[in-house]
Order: structure tokens, then C-alpha cells, then sequence
């Protein structure tokens, strides 16, 4: 039979990345090239010819995405609104190097994927994967931009003159930080079977356990907490509040199954933002007391919500919390946000003096905890899910009747699978908080539980790799692509069809109508039903049971 000239996911890595050469340009053109060659590897057949084909292909997408590049150097970066970039980004050198790595990524990567051995392929992949995660935030950050002669080999950052390339590196960072999550919520609904709508609202928790414990927002209002107690401590505590809660909400709802169980899930995730936001001004009264003092007291509620009369009404009422009268006790902060939250900080603790501290703004540190993380989450998933705790997940998510009867633990296992899975959440929630320095309610709406539910579902439900891909997919469509289309279209429809109308209203009209970033919820709800449609498993489906005892 003749092959196709292109493939579904060749034509897809051609497509899309010439598209995100043209709205980026510059250095990332690289990037782009260097995915698209890892896209054309990974789906290049198993033999010599395969590779052959995809060192071509790879070519031939390099060259593509390197005239995108150049569109981009020459004409849309020259476009009204479009982010300045350094006179070196724009120049031939880079999409020189985009052709020539992307074909060199191209041809290892399929070199890598026709290994017959698979647990020689998949070492040798990590490896490659690995190389590139650990380059990629020193291109991203100090590309050597400048050519210094010989120097610039011994000493890359001669070239970081200019201004760096802040495109990717934080876009990947809070990619990780949701891929997190994804990874909490495919245990819940891809490997128990448990639909959860509600799952930012464990993020928030983490979140704000983060910023209750490793910020001066509790401690300037002379409460218990005389200090703040770090990162490494909090981050743990942040993931056991998210459990707790996780067992809270579980425990109710176990003898619930789909459509009530999401209502359930989804009804929580609305309760936790709104309670941050109305947990700014408290006040705990003894009840027995309050009661009296209601009945026999002038002052009510009311006039005490208005600060009328607090001193009187106080003074005859066992107050438990937020007792003086001038001020209430400000739990969350409300709309104003808690900020700044601490970085984390090496040492400074025990007597072992401070080694390192973070900063806001300096990515590279971020960079490499986030994958850490990313990762040692990854490998703890993957081995839970070969245990007989994930076992149990599974059979129970096929069919809960015929678990039951094999003596699987039912109410254990869902217990588990919300407490395990909250947990993660709440892990990336506390990582989220330390990294904006900053959390407020409306920084958990409900958008965020879909956003991670179309993550999972279009990696793969239940695959660990899948839901990691579905997540940067997502994210990088998400903060990238659809920031860079919008100053395209706005550009091109100031440039073209405004140039020679003074009408800054119609302007902004049409530019808002035309903002890509507006419909990035149809989107997804868009890529959900085309997923439910052409390929329900998802990109990478989980292997089965049936197919693991044929390999």
C-alpha cells in the first residue's frame, strides 16, 4: 500500500508550527523548528527508511518554519502593537540555525524511535528529553544573540547584551504548574472514574495555605503565628490541607456516581473562592452568650457590621475571634489578594545558613524546581499506577459492581483516589502561590477545573505522558499563541484597514471583536467535542490490560 505524503500528526506539527513561527519569530523560530522536528521523529516508521523520511521531512518543515520566521522579522514585527523584539533576534542567523536543528532533532529523535528494544527506546528518550529541558531555559533566557568571535563559545553570556527572550520560559513554568494538576485530576476521573468539576477548589486551598503560613499576612495581625515557616515545610502542609479536604468532600459524596457527582464536585469548587472572598472581615462569638446579648442588647448585627455600638456589644459578648472593635480579623485577605508571598529559600533554617533565595523574576531557578516537581510527581503517579491501589482504580472505573464482588474496597478506594488526587492539586496550588507572589479569589474561577479537564482529556485519559502533553498543548495555545494572534490581527487591522481612519472607538471595536484571547473558553470547548468525536482515547491513549499481555 503507498504511503500518504504526510501523516495526520506530520501534517498537524508542519501546520501548527509554521502558524507559531509566523506570530513569534526571532529566536523562537528555533523552538519551533526543534518541536516540529520531535513531532516528525516520534511518528517516523521503525526502520532505516523511516528515518530517512523524517530527516527529509524535518527539512522541509525547518525551511517552512524558517520562512514564517522571516515573514515575521520582516513585515509583523513591524506591525502596530507587536512586542518589540532586539535588532538581533530579527536577523538571518537564527532561522540559519531553526533549519539546521530542526532537521538535526528531526532525524535523532526518529533514530531514537526505531530502536526495536523498548526499554532501551525509552531510556534513550529520557535522555534526549532531559538534555533538551535543561538547554532550553538558557536559550530561552540568554540566547547568544551577538557573535564576539571565539569568546562567545567560551562565554555564552556575552551575547545577552540585548534584551532576553522572555517568550516561553514563564509560559512553560505555569504550564508545569497546571500539568500538575492534570496529573492529580487524572487519578480522580481517569484512573477512579470520577467526575470532578470542582477541582480548582483544592488548588485554592494549597494556594492559600501557601500564603496563610509563608507570608506576613497572619503574623501583622498578632495571631498564633509569630513567623512565617517557609516554603519546603509549607509546600508539604499545603498538600495535607488539600488532602483533608479532599477526604471532606469524598466522604459524602461515595454513594454518588456521574451527573450527581460532578453537580456535587462543581457546587464545591464555586463555595471555596466565595468563601475567600467573604472571609475578609470575621468575627466568632461564644453562641450562648451572643444569644443572650441579642435578646437583651440594642445593638444587633447591623449597626455592628457599620462599627455602630461594636464597643458596647462586645463587652457583654464572649468574642472568640476578631475582638477588637475598631478592626475585624482579616482571614483571607477578600478581594485585595494576599501578596507577597516568600520565595524559597536554601538553607536559613536549623542553624544552616542561607545559601540561595529565589527571586521573582529570575526564571531559571523556577524553571528547574517546577520540573522537579513535574517530574517526581510523574514517576510517583506511574508507579502508584502499577500498584494495587492503582489496580483497584482502574477496575473499579470499568465496573464498580464486578470490583465490589472481587473484594475490592470500594468506599477505601474512592477515598483515596479524592484524598491522592487533591493532594497534588494542592501541591501545585502552594508552588502557584509562591511563584506569582500573589493570590486572590478570582484567581480560582471555575474556567481553571475545565481548563485541566480539557488537558486530560485531550492527552489521554489515564496516560501520564498524554495528560503532560494535553497540559503544554493547552497552555502554550493558551498563553502563547493566542497572545501573539491577537497582536497580529490587532496589528494588521490597525495597520491595513485603519491606517487612514481617526476613529479610535471603531478601532477598539473591531479589535474586540477580533481578540483571539476572548474565545480561548470556545476553544476548548470546541477541541472537547472534536476529541469526543474523531478520538475519544485521546492523543496518547492509556494502554490497556488486553494490550499489555500481547507486548
Amino acid at each position: 500500500m503507498k504511503q500518504k505524503l504526510l501523516n495526520n500528526t506530520e501534517a498537524i506539527a508542519i501546520g501548527f508550527m509554521a502558524v507559531l513561527a509566523l506570530v513569534t519569530g526571532g529566536w523562537n523560530t528555533i523552538v519551533c523548528a526543534v518541536i516540529a522536528g520531535l513531532l516528525i521523529g516520534l511518528s517516523a516508521n521503525q526502520n532505516r527508511d523511516g528515518i530517512i523520511r523524517a530527516g527529509v521531512l524535518g527539512a522541509i518543515a525547518s525551511i517552512i518554519t524558517a520562512i514564517m520566521g522571516y515573514i515575521f522579522n520582516s513585515w509583523v514585527s513591524t506591525l502596530p502593537g507587536v512586542d518589540n523584539q532586539a535588532p538581533d533576534h530579527l536577523t538571518a542567523y537564527p532561522l540559519i540555525l531553526a533549519v539546521v536543528i530542526g532537521t538535526i532533532t528531526s532525524l535523532v529523535v526518529a533514530w531514537i524511535h526505531s530502536i526495536h528494544e523498548e526499554a532501551r527506546r525509552k531510556q534513550a528518550f529520557l535522555i534526549f528529553m532531559v538534555v533538551c529541558a535543561v538547554i532550553f531555559p538558557f536559550f530561552d533566557q540568554c540566547p547568544t544573540l551577538a557573535w564576539n568571535g571565539p569568546i562567545s563559545i567560551a562565554n555564552p553570556t556575552v551575547g545577552c547584551t540585548t534584551s532576553k527572550a522572555l517568550l516561553w520560559v514563564n509560559a512553560v513554568i505555569v504550564t508545569m504548574i497546571f500539568a500538575l494538576q492534570a496529573l492529580g485530576l487524572n487519578i480522580v476521573a481517569g484512573y477512579a472514574g470520577l467526575l470532578d468539576l470542582g477541582y480548582v477548589a483544592f488548588f485554592a486551598i494549597g494556594a492559600y495555605t501557601m500564603g496563610f503560613l509563608n507570608s506576613d499576612h497572619l503574623v501583622a495581625q498578632d495571631t498564633f503565628l509569630k513567623t512565617q515557616f517557609g516554603f519546603w515545610l509549607v509546600v508539604w502542609g499545603s498538600a495535607a490541607a488539600a488532602a483533608f479536604f479532599g477526604l471532606l468532600l469524598g466522604a459524602p459524596t461515595l454513594p454518588l456516581r456521574g451527573d450527581y457527582l460532578a453537580i456535587v464536585t462543581l457546587g464545591f469548587g464555586e463555595i471555596i473562592p466565595i468563601a475567600a472572598k467573604n472571609l475578609a472581615e470575621v468575627r466568632i462569638f461564644e453562641p450562648i452568650s451572643l444569644f443572650i446579648n441579642q435578646l437583651f442588647s440594642k445593638a444587633d448585627a447591623q449597626s455592628l457590621d457599620r462599627m455602630q455600638n461594636a464597643e458596647a456589644f462586645l463587652k457583654n459578648t464572649l468574642c472568640l475571634v476578631g475582638c477588637d472593635p475598631t478592626r475585624p480579623f482579616d482571614f483571607t485577605a477578600g478581594t485585595k489578594g494576599i501578596s507577597p508571598i516568600s520565595p524559597p529559600v536554601f538553607g536559613n533554617i536549623l542553624g544552616i545558613p542561607k545559601i540561595y533565595a529565589f527571586v521573582n523574576g529570575d526564571y531559571i531557578p523556577w524553571y528547574f524546581l517546577a520540573l522537579v516537581l513535574l517530574a517526581g510527581s510523574a514517576f510517583f503517579i506511574f508507579r502508584l499506577r502499577d500498584s494495587r491501589v492503582g489496580r483497584a482504580w482502574v477496575s473499579m472505573r470499568e465496573d464498580e459492581l464486578a470490583a465490589n464482588a472481587m473484594g475490592i474496597d470500594i468506599v477505601h478506594t474512592k477515598l483515596l483516589a479524592f484524598i491522592i488526587g487533591a493532594m497534588f492539586s494542592g501541591f501545585a496550588g502552594a508552588f502557584y502561590a509562591s511563584y506569582v507572589s500573589f493570590i486572590e479569589p478570582g484567581s480560582f474561577a471555575f474556567d481553571i477545573s475545565v481548563t485541566v479537564l480539557a488537558m486530560v482529556i485531550l492527552g489521554g485519559t489515564g496516560n501520564i505522558t498524554g495528560v503532560i502533553l494535553g497540559a503544554f498543548i493547552t497552555r502554550v495555545v493558551d498563553l502563547v499563541v493566542l497572545e501573539r494572534l491577537k497582536q497580529l490581527i490587532n496589528g494588521i487591522t490597525e495597520k491595513v484597514f485603519f491606517s487612514g481612519i481617526d476613529n479610535p472607538a471603531l478601532v477598539q471595536f473591531v479589535q474586540s471583536i477580533a481578540d483571539a484571547t476572548a474565545y480561548k473558553v470556545m476553544l476548548f470547548g470546541l477541541i472537547l467535542v472534536v476529541m469526543m468525536k474523531v478520538r475519544p482515547q485521546g492523543l496518547i491513549p492509556a494502554e490497556t490490560a488486553a494490550q499489555k499481555r500481547k507486548a
